[in-house]
């Protein structure tokens, strides 16, 4: 089971060709490809509708120095900046020494966002980095509780 837990799942848009059981880029990540060449284009493929459907966008690269509120010793790199005005946050990370370019005020948090007839929780930090922390497993086992999630509902 793979359990996605990062916000950014709409950030580049893909293809897969399924004779030759591959997957391209097609644009986002900075990049636009045809099948033939590659040209610099749009960060995030879909702003706003990750922000409305998911409640965050991608922040940025090792833009943050820390965080003031770091519960799971999670060195920062590539976080979320919450962006839906219907955010619930569940663990704001209050991030410092953000690069100048950017947002100042951005807010960096495990959040919940309800839309449609679904329920997004997304962590705002990198999982993979975190998702074998103890500390992070008993507050993930937490939010499991809290909304009577089950595996089956998770790998969905």
């Amino acid at each position: 089971m793979y359990n996605n837990l990062d916000g950014n799942v709409f950030y580049a848009e893909v293809k897969y060709n399924e004779k030759n059981k591959t997957i391209s880029l097609v644009k986002g990540h900075g990049w636009a490809f045809n099948g033939k060449s590659a040209w610099k284009s749009i960060l995030e493929r879909w702003p706003n509708e990750t922000k409305d459907w998911v409640g965050s966008n991608y922040f940025c690269y090792l833009c943050v120095k820390g965080f003031k509120n770091n519960p799971f010793n999670y060195f920062p790199h590539e976080e979320q900046q919450v962006t839906n005005p219907k955010d619930i946050i569940l663990l704001s990370y209050n991030p410092f020494g953000i690069q100048e370019h950017l947002n100042k005020n951005a807010t960096v948090a495990t959040y919940e966002l309800n839309y449609g007839k679904g329920r997004t929780i997304a962590l705002g930090i990198y999982s993979d980095d975190i998702i074998e922390n103890g500390q992070f497993d008993r507050f993930f086992d937490s939010l499991i509780v809290k909304y009577g999630l089950h595996n089956d509902t998770l790998s969905k």
